[in-house]
């Protein structure tokens, strides 16, 4: 981008990712440090929403980015609305008695 860039997906990512390293050295030589372990897996969560919205916005920037820091990270389903997701499943609940309209 430019030299000025803090606000792009990709700048994000790549300070978390360094920020990411380096707590997980620090929780390597300090393992009962509870507290920048919650902080870890807040930062690693927020980083994969970042990566998940630069998949739907941009899918090439997303590849380029994940290669050049060399990230594993599972790009989103491609299911939109809850119909998709759940209209291969049977409906899990019977229609009660009472409610059925008698003819």
């Amino acid at each position: 981008r430019h030299d000025k860039d803090t606000g792009s997906p990709e700048f994000q990512v790549a300070g978390m990712t360094e920020r990411i390293a380096y707590l997980t050295k620090h929780l390597q030589q300090n393992p009962k440090d509870f507290s920048t372990r919650r902080g870890l897996v807040a930062m690693v969560n927020k980083r994969r929403r970042l990566l998940n919205y630069l998949y739907k916005e941009n899918e090439e920037r997303y590849v380029a980015i994940v290669q050049a820091l060399g990230i594993r990270h599972k790009a989103p389903d491609r299911i939109f609305n809850r119909e998709e997701k759940y209209g291969q499943f049977p409906k899990q609940k019977a229609v009660k008695k009472h409610l059925v309209k008698k003819k």
